[in-house]
Order: structure tokens, then sequence, then C-alpha cells
């Protein structure tokens, strides 16, 4: 079957009242039989322009390539014709009535859209060689009737006028036209054979570059913030209130909506958190608000003995530090507790899973009499901790939150995967790129993955922002497990290991653990290497989701997801 641009559905009806589409469709169904060599194109719209002003308009109803003889194009005229003194007519084929005159020959007509294109072929590779070594030329079909009239003077001989006769055996009359033309044809090569397609019916495959993607679902996930902050202020006067959400639910947004809603109530408000870059990140959301204090618990812990003079003495030996800041800092809070008696109307607490017992016995301890708690978790983001026999730290009202609204679903189960966990959240975005997974061998052959990635984002085809682009991995970018610390000290303008907040231009480069509580447009999660417990699947689910839009995984290849 002959090669038709567009593709044709034979199987669908052509409105028989409309004489055009009728006839073209006559003839296009003719020429069904011809073999795969035969090119098709129909209804090419063309247009063309000179320096100042739209020179030319028009429409081909038919162009007929063989690589092995060449181009005719073709005017389809259906119905009745009438030829006189010079002017074409339409003629109603029953009561032959004439219609409207035709602004040219139909034969003219062809040659406008031949000319047209013969200017096109000029400017590629087809004018070094083919264009003058092949047939290429013009006629008129018309399908409904038998020329038996005098040939018209722009017509040279019989074989060039096409009618109803010709659709029984049209590669004849097709081989007969073009051989006339130029009787030794130079055989097309399939380079030429893609340039004309491409000038008569190029495809046209473009994508939006990443970063406009990753724009356009960000903007959509932030949206759809708004009935969850709606629905947290009407229970801003609840004194005790639990909201446990998944990864991306808004907890944190909800929790900094909640925060200024008690500011403007007048409430002196502690807002805190494990992780000193979120600290940092929602200290950004409070810049000239008054009574309110935003710090990470053990960095709160340290200003109030450096406040009243009580010893902070950070063990210098790694194995004494987990029981420092597990048991030694909540127990130094309290006695900071007997030397003041300032307190905080509300108590806000995010990342609340990572939160012991004991912190939350002397957090109480630094609210007023009838003071608010709230605490926002996910206990599936178990880094610090661990959900087994762990509960909520006080009874209030329970808030679930089960739309995830920082992830797309792509993003979201494949974190839930890495997590070994089920996946119960619905998404306000279910669409995006599926997350990419990198096998490596050596962490020098990983490196080499992330510039590529890098690259890959930044360059013209990704244009995405490098501040919108985070490296996670579960160990510090100088450990031998990732060597990223080469790439990071040598490039101090396009890295950075700040987490809470990129600079302008930089990549942010850090862990898993630093950047807890945080996200980005795009993550690209490495050195994953299945060790313990760095690697542990509550670890891999925090890194994975914090990816608003897209996600890299490079693992090694002794670890299987």
């Amino acid at each position: 079957m002959a090669l038709f641009y567009p593709p044709i559905d034979f199987t669908q009806p052509v409105d028989i009242e409309k004489a055009g589409d009728y006839a073209e469709r006559k003839v296009l169904e003719s020429l069904e039989v011809l073999d795969d060599s035969w090119h098709i194109f129909h209804a090419t719209d063309w247009r063309s322009f000179d320096k100042y002003k739209e020179l030319r308009v028009g429409e081909v109803d038919l162009v007929i390539f063989h690589p092995h003889l060449g181009l005719l194009f073709v005017e389809i005229k259906g119905g009745g014709i009438k030829l006189e003194s010079g002017k074409w007519y339409y003629q109603d084929a029953l009561s032959g009535v004439l219609k409207a005159p035709m602004k040219m020959s139909p034969i003219g007509q062809a040659n406008r859209s031949h000319r047209y294109f013969v200017e096109r072929f000029q400017k590629t590779i087809l004018n070094q060689r083919i264009l003058n070594n092949t047939a290429i030329t013009y006629t008129a079909w018309f399908p409904d009737i038998e020329w038996s009239a005098p040939l018209p003077p722009d017509v040279p001989n019989a074989s060039f006028l096409l009618d109803l006769r010709h659709l029984n055996d049209p590669e004849k009359a097709i081989r007969t036209i073009l051989t006339q033309v130029c009787p030794n044809s130079e055989k097309w090569s399939q380079q030429e054979i893609n340039t004309l397609i491409q000038v008569i019916a190029p495809e046209v495959n473009l994508m939006p570059p990443l970063g406009v993607t990753l724009g356009n679902i960000r903007e959509k996930l932030f949206r759809m913030t708004d009935n969850q902050i709606e629905a947290l202020r009407a229970l801003r006067n609840t004194n005790r209130l639990l909201v446990e959400g998944c990864a991306g639910s808004g907890k944190t947004l909800l929790a900094v909506r909640l925060a200024h809603d008690h500011l403007l109530m007048g409430k002196k408000v502690l807002l805190t958190c494990y992780n000193k870059n979120l600290a940092a990140y929602l200290l950004g959301e409070f810049e000239g608000c008054e009574n309110i204090d935003v710090i990470n618990f053990h960095e709160l812990v340290r200003k109030r003995c450096e406040q009243f003079g009580i010893p902070y003495d950070v063990p210098k030996e790694a194995v004494a530090l987990p029981d420092f800041f597990r048991n030694t800092c909540p127990d130094l809070l309290e006695q900071s507790l007997n030397l003041d008696n300032a307190r905080y109307d509300s108590i806000i607490v995010d990342e609340a899973f990572d939160f012991l017992d004991t912190w939350w016995i002397a957090l109480e301890g630094l609210g007023a009499d009838d003071c608010a708690l709230y605490a926002f978790y996910d206990t599936n983001q178990g880094v610090f901790n661990s959900k087994e026999g762990w509960s909520p730290p006080f009874k209030g009202v329970s808030i679930p939150l089960e739309t995830n609204l920082r992830n797309t679903r792509p993003i979201g189960e494949f974190a839930a995967k890495l997590g070994q966990m089920a996946d119960t959240s619905s998404y306000a975005e279910n669409k995006g790129p599926l997350p990419e997974v990198i096998v490596y061998s050596t962490p020098a052959e990983m490196v080499k993955q992330v510039l590529k990635i890098i690259s890959e984002l930044v360059g013209v085809k990704g244009r995405v922002k490098a501040d919108d682009i985070v490296i996670l991995a579960p160990y510090k970018h100088t450990s031998s497990h990732v060597g990223l610390a080469t790439i990071v000290e040598d490039n101090p303008k396009q890295f950075t290991t700040v987490m809470s907040s990129a600079p302008a231009g930089r990549i942010r480069v850090g862990t898993i653990q630093t950047f807890k509580g945080l996200e980005a447009d795009v993550v690209i999660l490495c050195g994953v290497d299945g060790q313990m417990p760095a690697c542990k699947p509550a670890n891999l689910y925090v890194g994975a989701s914090r990816a608003r839009s897209m996600l890299y995984l490079l693992h090694h290849k002794d670890f299987s997801i």
C-alpha cells in the first residue's frame, strides 16, 4: 500500500454532498493500490512571504512521489467543468448550470504549488543533485468526468490531463507523465527522500523544556493547598491538635500558617522542629515578625543554656554524642525552666515523630498554663526514630492529611516502594516524569553519571534552574561511598552545601537527614549502596519524597529495589 501523508482511514465515510472532498477521496482510493515505494501527500497548505508582505497562500490537493520517477503536483476538480473564452467554471453535474468561476485554471493552481515547493527544495540538499536530474511537474485530475474536448493551452498533451478513466490504472498514467518530463530520473537516496518528506509534511515532535514542565507541575501542586489551609484555620482555636500526614501532604506549610494565625491573635509562639536546615528555612517565613521563636530543638536548648549560664558541653567522643542529644539536652532545657518565667502561648512542633517523650515534657514546661500544643508528623519518616512503640505525645483532636501535595504520583509511588510501605495516598497531580533509575559499579562512575544528569537538566534542552536541583545521599559528600567532595570543593560557584535555601545558580549537595522536611523540584538521590543504617528504607523514603517533580535514583549494582 502507498504511504499517505497524513495517513487515511478509508473505512471512514466522506460527505458525498461536498463534490471537492468526494472527488479527492476517489483519487486517493485509486492510489491505495500502489506499493509502498510511492509517497502520497494530500491536502497540503502552504504560504510564502517576501521581506515586506505575504505573497502567496495556497493548497496543493495532491503530491505524488516515487524515488525512481520524481514528483507530480496535482490539482483535483470534482463535478462538471466548463472552459469558455479562456475562463474556467464549475458546472452542476446534473443540471449543467454554471457555478462560480475559478480564480485560475486547475493547471495554473497546480503550477503555483509546484513553483512554491521547488523554491523550498532549492534551499535544501536536494538542490545539489536531484532537482536537475529528476522529473518535477504538475497537472490536473478530473475524476468525475471523461475529457473529450480540445486540450486547454496549458496542457502539453493528452497524457498530462487525468480524468475518471485513469482511476482504474493510476500508476500507468503517472509513470507516463513523469517519464516524459525526465526519461532517466536519478534514484533518490534515503537522505534525499527524508528531506523531501520534511519539506512537504514535516514531522514535529517538540517537547517543552523540562524546566517548563516542572514549573507547571509546581504551580499546580501549590494551588492545591488552599483547601487544607482553610480546614486548619477552622481549628486554630483547638488547644491540642495532632496532624498526621504522608510526605508531601503540606504539614510544614500548615504549621507555618497556623503560627501566623496565632500571631495575629496576639499569642507568643514557639515553632520548632528537629532539622536545623528546616528551622533555617522556616525562619525566613517569619521575617520581621515579633513574638515568635523559630528554632530547632537542640539549638533552642543551647541558646537557653547560654542565656542562663548553664554549661552546654557537647562530648568530643562520637560514642557519647547520641546520649547527649537524646537525654542530656531535655534535662538541660528543664533546668532552664527554673530560671525564667517567660512562657509561650502556643508551641508548634514540625517533624514531631523525631521528638522523644522526654523532649515533650521539657517543651510543655515552656508553655503557659493554657498553652496550645500542636504536633505535625509522619510515622513513615523515621530517620531518627522508629515507629515501633511510638504514640502521639498528647491527646487531642486528630486531623489526617491523605493527599500528597508535593510529589507527583510517579514519584510518590516510587518513594513508597523504596520505603517498603503501602502507598495509601491520593495525589494532587497524577502525571509527571517517571523517576529515572541508574545503576553504577563504583563511586567514580556514579559521579560521572551525576554530572551528566546535571548537564542535561541545566542545558538548552532542560533549562532547569540550578537552585531547583538538590543532590542527596545517605552519606556526607566527603564520604568515600559517594565521592562528591572533589566536584563540590572545586566548583564553589556551581555547588553549595547550604541546604535551607539555595543561593541563586547553585545546586545544593547534602545528606538525606539534613534535607528532611524540605523539598525541591528535582532530586538526584545517589550513593544508595544498601549499607545499613544509612540506606534503611525509611531513610530512602525521606530522600525520594523530597522531589516535587523529577527524581533520579543512582544505586550500586549490588543494591536491589
